[in-house]
């Protein structure tokens, strides 16, 4: 059975604020949420011991202060944060292996973009360059591959956070960015590997992550299609 993530619901946003001001909030929390994420499905083996304590602290906080400003579905993200922390390290490993094999490459459910059977060779090289024109390179230390889920959300991350700090002009140009990367990378390939995860019943905590992290950029991208011509307008 397909899970067959809907963009029906684009998440809304208040409307008391200036809309550049108010698109700059959005941005922020966003930020705070790709961090979740981000963090979420980083490979247990890969960063075993490199993750600080309390390194979900201050996006939970923000998540819940900022529950207002977007609505989006975000129920059940905290619990997962939760169920994240409380899981012994090698109950983790052993569920990421099973899943998506030791070297992320052994198995059918891609974890990487360019893994994906229909994703053409070279788009790692052309991530890549993304990222080297934006000064985010995360890839060059932890063992994580430029086209790595984590590293992708990572980087919707940042530039999340430039828009949300920068100025008009700016802004524009870093919404459109993002609009970009999801319609381009993330939605070409997560969706069906979500499908994928939450198919095989593995575990309870790899599948409910995908189906709500699935949701959440198909929801994200059309609210970041329809916010660059508000923005632009503003």
């Amino acid at each position: 059975m397909s899970t067959s993530f809907s963009n029906d619901a684009a998440p809304n946003i208040s409307t008391s604020l200036h809309p550049a001001r108010e698109l700059a909030e959005v941005s922020l929390l966003r930020t705070h949420i790709y961090n979740l994420y981000s963090q979420l499905v980083r490979s247990p083996i890969e960063c075993a011991g490199k993750v600080p304590f309390g390194w979900e602290q201050e996006s939970l906080q923000a998540l819940k202060n900022g529950r207002n400003t977007l609505e989006l579905d975000l129920d059940g993200l905290e619990e997962l944060v939760v169920m994240h922390r409380e899981t012994l390290p090698e109950e983790m490993q052993q569920n990421y292996r099973e899943l998506f094999g030791d070297d992320e490459r052994d198995l059918r459910i891609p974890i990487q973009e360019e893994v994906g059977s229909a994703i053409p060779v070279g788009t790692k090289d052309e991530i890549k360059r993304i990222y080297d024109y934006f000064g985010y390179r995360p890839f060059e230390y932890g063992g994580r591959s430029a086209d790595h889920l984590s590293v992708e959300l990572g980087f919707m991350k940042v530039i999340s956070l430039r828009e949300a700090l920068s100025d008009r002009e700016s802004a524009i140009s870093y919404a459109m960015v993002q609009r970009d990367f999801l319609e381009r990378h993330m939605l070409r390939w997560f969706p069906s590997a979500a499908d994928q995860v939450v198919e095989t019943h593995h575990d309870e905590f790899y599948p409910r992550l995908f189906e709500k992290l699935a949701t959440f950029l198909v929801q994200d991208a059309k609210w970041r299609r329809e916010s660059v011509d508000k923005l632009k307008a503003a």
